[in-house]
């Protein structure tokens, strides 16, 4: 094999050993929706909201191996608000790139924290912080900042990873969406 070909072999090797490894500590970030909701009326948009964390990683396992998102955070958290609206009653609209002016209200914010933590043998602990900002006509008529707290068992056949962080974006949710609702 010429020289150049094993370069590119080796680095080819080195990419899949890299994106194996990586994959296995990769928690998907699903959402389902909440029961029931706080009633909303009107029409309201969502814009996608900004990742402003610190740190991309999620978190570690007890023996140090960091967890990585196998999914984009800030479309995580703006998507599932979306669909709370929606489900809540709301005539929502996501956008992602531009906003046409007009008086329907705008729910927009930052991620602020996104982890997810071993804490025992079995247990681990999810945390979402989300600063809302709800605008009319341009101005700010509410701004608030949410947190949310899971700890919970992860065994085979009983609770994931992915369920907890979805845990913890309900709690968020059955926070934001009733305030949305009442300020819009």
């Amino acid at each position: 094999m010429p020289l150049d070909m094993k370069k590119c072999f080796f680095l080819f090797l080195l990419v899949c050993l890299t994106v194996a490894c990586t994959k296995g500590n990769a928690v998907r970030l699903t959402y389902a929706l909440s029961p029931g909701g706080a009633p909303c009326s009107g029409e309201i948009t969502v814009f996608g909201f900004e990742d402003s964390r610190s740190e991309t990683a999620l978190g570690k396992k007890r023996d140090g191996v960091v967890i990585t998102s196998g999914s984009d955070v800030a479309d995580w958290v703006g998507w599932a608000l979306f669909d709370e609206l929606r489900s809540a009653g709301c005539d929502a609209k996501y956008r992602t790139s531009t906003v046409a002016p007009g008086d329907a209200p705008l729910v927009t914010g930052e991620v602020l924290d996104v982890s997810l933590n071993q804490t025992g043998a079995t247990t681990y602990r999810g945390k979402v912080t989300v600063r809302i900002m709800l605008q009319k006509g341009g101005t700010i008529i509410h701004q608030e900042k949410f947190t949310s707290e899971v700890e919970d068992v992860v065994l085979p056949g009983y609770g994931t990873e992915s369920e907890i962080m979805a845990e913890a974006l309900r709690g968020l949710m059955g926070e934001i969406v009733p305030t949305v609702c009442r300020k819009m």
